[in-house]
């Protein structure tokens, strides 16, 4: 079924939910409950709507070339108990790829026979874990001083004397105070990106966190400047090729969405974290992107499941009850790569999510990932 056939469907669906929820709130006493399961139905039908490349909503990717993908679909997983809890969880959540890897070793993984292993699928704001590496690449090719320097020293068009100076890490935390509108993320998502000589800047009343995509299209823009190419040339130079991932593709007017990728170049990302050894990118900045965190007083987390609690890095989050070692990557739609580096596993999770009107799906459980989260800790 097409995106545009599918936008109906969607509509009609997010208007009962959008109806039952303001039914729900005038009387309910577990508000912020109904909250939560109201963010997570939105992404879900937002990302219903963006999860192919050849969607409607915006342009075509351009292509990232790494070395070339021949997809198999038939793998054989090891028959055991928790490979079968795997099995079960992923016929209910609808997940079209899945890999987990532990102590370097792949135990488990399955995709839909759609998904091309993943790269069908789009990886969402994953994407932005992917500039902030290459922020972080960037410094050690000396072409940025550090995550401190002023975004004005690579957009001076950015210098904007009324407003206290913005730093390239206000960026990666989304504490820039920079306010993006609906026709910024039409535009950048179909091949057009923000003429900073002509788009005048809106700025919020406070510096604190505000999750907003513009943040990452600025730092996008950086990197462009830079290195002197579009963004998935600069990913296929400094990340692709180096790590031999498999060919993948991007919009490459965004920067904060829309990498189309395999599962295994996927777990490739989040090995980085796990190997000190790695020659991209130094482990100093890796470890930075997780532990430079802030904690939003209200950020509604799809891995959480909540809006309380949650920290958020550079695009690396974390704030599982009880599992503070557990650190994780995401995009809209439940994209994740969840490491455990106490356990040394990766967990990969590409797909959609489903509506909370299926009640044969795992909607219904207490958490959305209960089994990946058993895999990530024994």
């Amino acid at each position: 079924m097409s995106n545009k056939n599918l936008l109906p469907k969607i509509l009609a669906t997010m208007a009962l939910v959008v109806i039952f929820t303001v039914i729900s709130l005038m009387f309910s006493p577990f508000k912020s409950d109904i909250q939560d399961w109201l963010a997570l139905e939105y992404n879900a039908h937002t990302n219903e709507l963006m999860t192919r490349p050849n969607n409607y909503l915006m342009s075509e990717p351009e292509l990232i070339i790494g070395k070339s993908t021949n997809p198999s679909q038939i793998i054989t997983n090891e028959l055991n108990l928790e490979n079968s809890i795997l099995d079960a969880w992923f016929d209910r959540s609808q997940t079209q790829a899945l890999i987990v890897q532990r102590q370097g070793k792949i135990i488990y993984e399955r995709y839909e026979a759609d998904a091309k292993q993943g790269l069908g699928v789009n990886g969402m704001s994953m994407a932005k874990s992917v500039i902030a590496i290459l922020i972080g690449i960037a410094i050690d090719d000396g072409l940025i001083n550090s995550e401190t320097d002023l975004i004005s020293l690579y957009l001076p068009e950015l210098e904007l004397e009324q407003y206290k100076p913005i730093e390239i890490r206000d960026l990666l935390r989304h504490s820039s105070g920079i306010q993006s509108n609906n026709a910024d993320m039409r535009n950048t998502l179909n091949n057009k990106l923000l003429d900073l000589s002509i788009r005048e800047l809106s700025f919020g009343g406070d510096r604190a966190f505000s999750y907003d995509n513009i943040n990452y299209h600025l730092l996008m823009l950086i990197l462009q400047r830079l290195y002197q190419k579009p963004i998935n040339e600069i990913i296929e130079a400094k990340v692709w090729q180096p790590l031999r991932l498999d060919d993948a593709s991007m919009v490459s007017s965004a920067g904060y969405c829309c990498l189309f990728a395999t599962a295994q170049s996927w777990l490739a990302i989040g090995n980085l974290f796990l190997n000190p050894n790695n020659t991209i990118v130094s482990k100093s900045w890796l470890v930075k992107m997780v532990q430079d965190a802030s904690a939003p007083k209200s950020f509604y987390v799809q891995a959480t499941g909540k809006s309380v609690g949650n920290s958020y890095g550079y695009h690396i989050y974390s704030g599982l009850n009880n599992l503070p070692e557990i650190f994780w990557i995401e995009g809209l739609g439940l994209q994740v790569i969840m490491i455990n580096p106490k356990t040394q596993t990766i967990v990969v999770r590409l797909g959609g999510i489903p509506t909370g009107l299926n009640l044969k799906s795992n909607r219904s459980d207490p958490s959305i990932i209960a089994p990946l989260l058993k895999t990530l800790i024994e």
